[in-house]
C-alpha cells in the first residue's frame, strides 16, 4: 500500500525515458527536419487533477491541490482536531491463585514415624502455633538422651567450660530440629526423653496438598503439606500486548466471577510481569483482593476483568483512521479549504477506541482528512519523488 506512489514514480520516470529514447531515434531518420513539429515548452502535464503548490520558500510549500470534483469523487471527508483526555477499560480474563507470600510447606529436619496426624485433611484451617503432627523418631530420642547426660554432667562438674560446652551443643542439636524451647525446658524439668515429639504449625492457614498418613515413615527435608494463608488471594490475568500501556500498579479492578455472575469482586494491579508469551502475544498482570468469599479460595477459578485506567492529559485527538504511516514516519492531512491539503507528521500516542492521541505535530484547531487521505498523501509524495527527479536530470 506504501510503495504504490515510488511505484507510479518509477513508471512516469520509464514513459519518460522511453519517449526520450523515440524521439532520439525517430530525429536520425531521412525525415527532413523542418517537418518535425517544434517543442511546446509551455504545455503542462496534465496527469491529474492533483497539483502541489511552489516547491520551495513559498507560503504554500508541500501543499496539494484538489479540484472540487475529485474531492467529491473520491469522498474526501474531514473532521475537526479535539483536545481533550483519552479513558479505557480494559478486560481481560484471569484465574485464581494462592498468593505465593503466604504459602509455606511444612517438612521436618529429622525422619521417623506419624503417630498422630491433627491436620489430616486437605482443606483444613490450621492457626499458627496449632499442632500439625507427633513423630517418633530414634534420633530425636538419642539426642534428648544426649541432652539429660550433659545436663547431670554440668550440674556435677558445676563451673566446668567444657561441660557447658557440651551442654549448649546438645540443647543447640535440639533447638535446629524445630523443638520449641517449651519442650526443651519440659524436658528438662522431667529429667526424661519424649517418646514422641509434637510438631506445630508454622502460619496460619489452610492445608493444601496433603502428603502425609499416619502411621507413615518420614524422610528428612520431605514436604509433608503445604499451608496457604487465606486471607489474600491472586488473579492472574491475561492482558494483550496494546492494552498495557493502559496499566500500572495500583490501578483499581473488578473482578466478574464466572461462578457467580451476579456479583462482582474489588481488587488492585499488585504486579506486572515483564515477559510476554510468545504465542497468544499477552502478560500477565498480578491482582491482588481480600479473601473471605469462599469462591475467591479455589485456585484455578476463572473470573472476568475489567481494569479502570486512569484518564491521560488533554492532548490533540485525532480519528484513528486519520493517520497514515508510510512506514518511516506518521502522517496526518490537514484540509486547509479550498481544495488545499497538507501533510502533517505527528507523534502518536496512546489509542482506544477508534481515537488516537496526537503527542506532537497538531495544536487542536485543525481540520483534518479522516477517508481518502492515502490518495492525498500518495499524490503529495509522488509529486515530491518526481519533483527530485526532475531536479537531478
Amino acid at each position: 500500500m506504501f510503495t504504490r506512489p515510488r511505484t507510479l514514480a518509477a513508471i512516469l520516470l520509464a514513459l519518460l525515458l522511453l519517449g526520450t529514447g523515440w524521439y532520439l531515434t525517430t530525429s536520425g531518420r531521412e525525415s527532413p527536419p523542418e517537418e518535425l513539429p517544434a517543442a511546446d515548452t509551455t504545455q503542462q502535464s496534465d496527469m491529474s487533477s492533483m497539483q502541489m503548490g511552489p516547491k520551495e520558500g513559498g507560503p504554500e510549500e508541500g501543499i496539494v491541490q484538489v479540484s472540487p470534483a475529485t474531492v467529491q469523487n473520491i469522498g474526501v471527508r474531514t473532521a475537526e482536531v479535539t483536545v481533550e483526555p483519552l479513558r479505557r477499560r480494559v478486560r481481560a480474563t484471569g484465574q485464581f491463585t494462592m498468593d505465593e507470600r503466604g504459602m509455606r510447606t511444612v517438612s521436618l529436619k529429622v525422619g521417623g514415624w506419624v503417630e498422630a496426624l491433627h491436620a489430616d485433611y486437605e482443606g483444613a484451617i490450621v492457626e499458627k502455633g496449632e499442632p500439625l503432627l507427633e513423630l517418633y523418631s530414634p534420633e530425636l530420642v538419642a539426642t534428648q538422651e544426649e541432652y539429660l547426660l550433659a545436663l547431670r554432667n554440668a550440674r556435677r562438674m558445676e563451673g566446668s567450660s567444657d561441660a557447658q560446652r557440651v551442654l549448649e551443643a546438645t540443647r543447640r542439636r535440639l533447638s535446629y530440629w524445630d523443638l520449641t524451647k517449651g519442650q526443651i525446658e519440659e524436658i528438662k524439668a522431667t529429667g526424661e526423653p519424649k517418646r514422641t515429639v509434637t510438631f506445630y504449625a508454622p502460619s496460619s492457614g489452610e492445608v493444601m496438598h496433603k502428603n502425609v498418613k499416619e502411621g507413615q515413615r518420614i524422610e528428612p527435608g520431605r514436604a509433608l503439606m503445604d499451608i496457604a494463608d487465606i486471607s489474600t488471594v491472586w488473579l492472574i490475568a491475561e492482558v494483550n500486548q496494546q492494552d498495557l500501556p493502559w496499566i500500572e500498579v495500583g490501578m483499581p479492578v473488578n473482578i466478574r466471577l464466572v461462578s457467580d455472575p451476579g456479583k462482582t469482586q474489588e481488587g488492585r494491579v499488585d504486579h506486572i510481569y515483564h515477559m510476554l508469551d510468545a504465542d497468544t502475544r499477552t502478560a500477565r498482570v498480578r491482582i491482588t483482593l481480600p479473601g473471605g468469599h469462599r469462591t475467591l479460595r479455589k485456585p484455578g477459578a476463572y473470573a472476568t476483568v475489567y481494569l479502570e485506567a486512569r484518564p491521560t492529559e488533554a492532548t490533540p485527538v485525532v480519528p484513528s483512521e486519520a493517520v497514515v504511516s508510510n512506514g518511516e514516519q506518521e502522517v496526518v492531512i490537514e484540509a486547509l479549504g479550498d481544495g488545499r491539503f497538507r501533510p502533517r507528521p505527528v507523534t502518536t500516542g496512546l489509542e482506544t477506541s477508534g481515537r488516537t492521541q496526537i503527542l506532537d505535530g497538531l495544536s487542536g484547531d485543525e481540520q483534518i482528512v479522516t477517508s481518502a487521505q492515502f490518495l492525498i498523501d500518495s499524490e503529495a509524495r509522488l509529486e515530491g519523488a518526481m519533483s527530485s527527479m526532475m531536479g537531478d536530470m
